[in-house]
């Protein structure tokens, strides 16, 4: 008998293969397509299932639209003694496993929120889950043994458990991670009609890396994107319209600025502005950096790092020796360009004695914001 079945070698599927395997577990693997559980193997996630062999743990990592179906379908060849998946979107594949499976208490629904925009075993990587969350959405029939089992998954794989029912899953999700999406969607979208833009193409070479961070995730896969909003649309819809109404009502105020507004008009415009602003501060202050922690715990060091093979690696290894923890690195680097920008969040009470030593050790250390 195997440990883990990973029915699905996509992104997540292979990486949790990997994470696995390295583990030490017996991971098998199925795909639909055999060239994606060859490429998976290839990548070190497991070995290819043969129909006869069971498992302890079936995990299902196919697009949330058929994630019940194939569960179920798979659930029916009674090979496993639990099952679980990783749809973005769980009440939808609860309603259906409650409706279709032979024992729904076996079921565990479950959701790591460590996805990247890219898709495919070739973007998988072992430590994909570390300090990650991993939302687990057990129905109120499902069996202890089930939930302990999938809890030692996640665990072995280095991700955090997040207990939760589906629809407050889905609602958080919705402000969270689709919310960001379509947010970077909308923005990217832009580029391809913005008059300036299209008139005179050489201008993106003015762009930096806001564009550069903001529109990361409009490079997501389309069809599984338009898949999950589909399923949380409930949840989805109302945080959009939110977004929107404040989109909105800037506009507005950019508008009465482009003109020759009075100056209590004026006035009331730059207060809306500033208000976004300030809001945006305290939004962002709620954003965990690290697991259990806000960013306002942590503050920037930024070095300026030029564009050469093993200068970030190097960073890192003088900031080890400087006996600082760097709890997040951020880099600021359009592709082309000569230097960057990597911003290494420590303590606080680390940003002095990190800023000295690097400095020392002939780094470009941007003294103002490194003291702060």
């Amino acid at each position: 008998m195997g440990d883990v079945l990973v029915v699905g070698c996509g992104l997540i599927g292979t990486s949790v293969g990997m994470a696995l395997t390295q583990a030490g577990w017996d991971v098998l693997l199925h795909d639909e397509n055999p060239a994606m559980v060859g490429h998976a193997v290839r990548r070190g996630a497991g070995r290819p299932w043969e129909s006869n062999e069971t498992v302890q743990t079936v995990l299902v990592a196919v697009p949330p639209q058929v994630t019940a179906r194939v569960l179920v379908g798979i659930q029916h060849l009674d090979v496993g003694r639990t099952y679980t998946h990783v749809a973005s979107v769980q009440s939808q594949p609860q309603r259906e496993v409650d409706a279709l499976s032979p024992d729904p208490s076996v079921v565990i629904g479950g959701h790591p929120l460590a996805g990247r925009e890219l898709s495919g075993p070739g973007a998988a990587t072992a430590d994909l889950f570390v300090g990650r969350p991993w939302a687990l959405c057990p129905a109120p029939s499902a069996q202890h043994t089930a939930l302990a089992d999938v809890r030692r998954l996640v665990a072995a794989v280095g991700a955090d458990v997040v207990e939760l029912a589906a629809a407050a899953h889905d609602a958080s999700v919705a402000v969270l991670s689709h919310l960001p999406q379509v947010a970077s969607s909308a923005l990217a979208a832009g580029l391809v009609t913005s008059v300036p833009v299209t008139e005179s193409p050489g201008r993106l070479q003015l762009a930096g890396p806001g564009i550069v961070d903001t529109t990361r995730l409009a490079a997501s896969d389309p069809d599984l994107w338009a898949q999950i909003l589909e399923l949380n649309a409930a949840e989805v819809a109302p945080v959009v319209t939110v977004l929107a109404e404040r989109l909105t009502a800037t506009a507005a105020a950019l508008t009465a600025l482009a003109g020759t507004p009075t100056p209590g008009d004026a006035a009331a415009a730059v207060a809306v502005l500033r208000d976004l602003l300030r809001d945006g501060n305290a939004g962002r202050v709620l954003v965990p950096v690290k697991r259990g922690f806000r960013s306002a715990a942590f503050a920037p060091v930024k070095v300026t790092v030029s564009d050469e093979p093993g200068r970030l690696a190097a960073l890192l290894t003088d900031a080890g020796r400087a006996q600082v923890n760097v709890e997040d690195v951020h880099v600021e680097h359009v592709p082309g360009r000569p230097t960057g920008v990597i911003e290494l969040l420590v303590a606080h009470a680390d940003v002095g004695r990190l800023a000295a030593a690097l400095a020392a050790c002939g780094w470009s250390v941007d003294e103002q914001d490194g003291q702060s």
